[in-house]
């Protein structure tokens, strides 16, 4: 079964920042260039979940992240900075470099997967994962007068697909599959929008606890590419369901 239709959340709100790649290094030191020191705060590390609808509630970000990249050939200067929830210096970077112009991509998410970074251009997830991800993404000539501490506010750089099923869950489904021919797992943090359009397939496991409930709602992330782009959505699972995508409601069979 296939059904056209997402959800493109464009949450123009304020965030923190990205990660699971801890590193102890310090600043890269190199002799006889004189450094220039600049701060930055995240203002908005506490965000409203996707999740959450009516915007009852609201998270701190698990991790925060700061990678530094050369301007001209995107290469990393230096290791990922991470913060995790619960630092004592959560949300506070201090960045030491020489004279010269880089980018610099400030990520929040959710979650524990570990994050890939090796350049502006290509930020991933293992496991293919796509949490709720927040994004500020700047660049930054560094040159002999000292920067003033800068304040970083993130904006929200997933899109979401979510299924609602209004029949009672049988006990005989246990996963269901997401097929998106479109949008992507990896994001380009210079532009802010999903690197290729590669699409994603993502399988959710259904708890025992689920069964007979009704009204459940799968949420799917993933990273859009820019513009307008419809694209299909296949979902696999057995049986027969009432289904809710958007302001559309419908019988539909999904087959084994």
């Amino acid at each position: 079964m296939k059904r056209k239709g997402w959800y493109f959340v464009t949450a123009a709100m304020c965030l923190g920042l990205l990660a699971a790649c801890h590193s102890d290094d310090g600043e890269p030191d190199i002799p006889g260039e004189s450094m220039a020191e600049v701060v930055f705060r995240v203002v908005n590390y506490t965000q409203y979940s996707l999740d959450e609808v009516t915007r009852a509630s609201a998270e701190v970000l698990d991790h925060l992240v700061l990678g530094v990249f050369d301007a001209e050939t995107d290469a990393p200067v230096g290791s990922l900075t991470v913060q995790d929830k619960g630092d004592e210096d959560y949300g506070t970077f201090t960045v030491s470099l020489p004279q010269g112009s880089y980018r610099l991509v400030f990520l929040g998410y959710s979650g524990t997967r570990a994050c890939s970074m090796p350049s502006a251009a290509a930020v991933s997830f293992a496991d293919n994962a796509v949490p709720q991800t927040f994004l500020y993404s700047m660049p930054l000539t560094v040159g002999e007068a000292s920067l003033p501490a800068q304040n970083i506010v993130l904006k929200r750089a997933v899109g979401a697909f979510r299924l609602t099923l209004a029949d009672a869950i049988p006990s005989e489904l246990s996963a269901m599959r997401f097929r998106f021919d479109g949008g992507s797992t990896k994001l380009d943090a210079r532009r802010g929008y999903a690197a290729d359009n590669a699409g994603r397939t993502y399988d959710i496991s259904i708890p025992g606890s689920y069964v007979g409930k009704t009204d459940t709602k799968m949420t799917v992330y993933l990273f859009l590419p820019e513009g307008e782009s419809p694209m299909d959505i296949t979902v696999d699972a057995p049986g027969e369901y009432t289904i809710e995508v958007g302001d559309t409601a419908g019988t539909i069979t999904i087959a084994e």
